[in-house]
């Protein structure tokens, strides 16, 4: 039997994205890859299954239980990976599933209320996030994102736990990162890459220091293998080196 992990996309990403048939970087390395799209995300949110913080505290469970029952999976090494919003919704869905054994997070979007996205980047987001909310009313939904948070759940997640970000995230301010790292149970690994903006590339940092998405993929590995790491933060540097505190 082999390891898997729950690919969750971002909010404007769809599951294909999360898996390639050629080249992947779990597959190749012999972890097999359920590609979702959560509750609001295209597929879903075209069959009337919306964003909300109830589907997504059910989520971890419900394709926890579907790898399980897949033969040729090990459901004693099930992870998760997100991206972008994912990484919000990849919190809550791992908060309620205790059985995930890593959880690996990049691109973060960890902003309570998340004035910066709706509020100060491109309408756009707004406008798809109220899709797949399922609110047409602007001062509903506003009203409904502001109480869409991680406190209060995160508290609950002891699985290993990494999470790659952006020094400069302008979508979601690294603070509230830090914030919800200082609260999970379990060992864990914050990786920063200087002056990177949300997606994590395109600077110095990003180009010549350790390739993000290569580095999730050797970390879910060695962690579902059951390899401990020390809990600690990685501050990915301009010219390339990393500094561990």
């Amino acid at each position: 039997r082999i390891p898997a992990v729950i690919a969750v996309p971002g909010m404007d990403n769809f599951k294909e994205m999360q898996v390639a048939m050629y080249g992947d970087r779990f597959l190749s390395r012999g972890i097999a890859v359920l590609a979702i799209d959560g509750p609001g995300q295209y597929e879903s949110a075209v069959l009337d299954v919306h964003v909300s913080m109830e589907a997504w505290m059910a989520t971890g469970k419900a394709c926890y239980e579907w790898l399980a029952k897949r033969r040729e999976v090990d459901a004693g090494k099930v992870g998760m990976s997100c991206a972008s919003f994912g990484t919000f919704f990849g919190v809550i869905a791992a908060a309620y599933e205790p059985r995930l054994k890593a959880v690996a997070l990049d691109k973060v979007c960890h902003e309570p209320g998340f004035h910066a996205i709706f509020e100060e980047a491109s309408p756009t987001f707004k406008m798809r996030f109220m899709y797949m909310s399922n609110i047409t009313d602007e001062a509903k939904f506003d009203a409904m994102r502001r109480g869409m948070t991680w406190v209060g759940h995160a508290e609950r997640i002891r699985a290993p736990y990494l999470c790659v970000a952006g020094e400069a995230d302008e979508l979601s301010p690294l603070e509230h990162t830090e914030r919800l790292m200082k609260v999970l149970g379990g060992p864990k690994r914050l990786v920063v890459y200087q002056d990177s903006r949300h997606s994590v590339g395109g600077v110095p940092s990003a180009n010549l220091g350790p390739a993000a998405p290569a580095l999730v993929a050797d970390w879910m590995l060695a962690t579902l293998q059951g390899k401990p790491f020390t809990s600690d933060r990685w501050f990915v540097q301009a010219s390339g080196q990393v500094a561990k505190s």
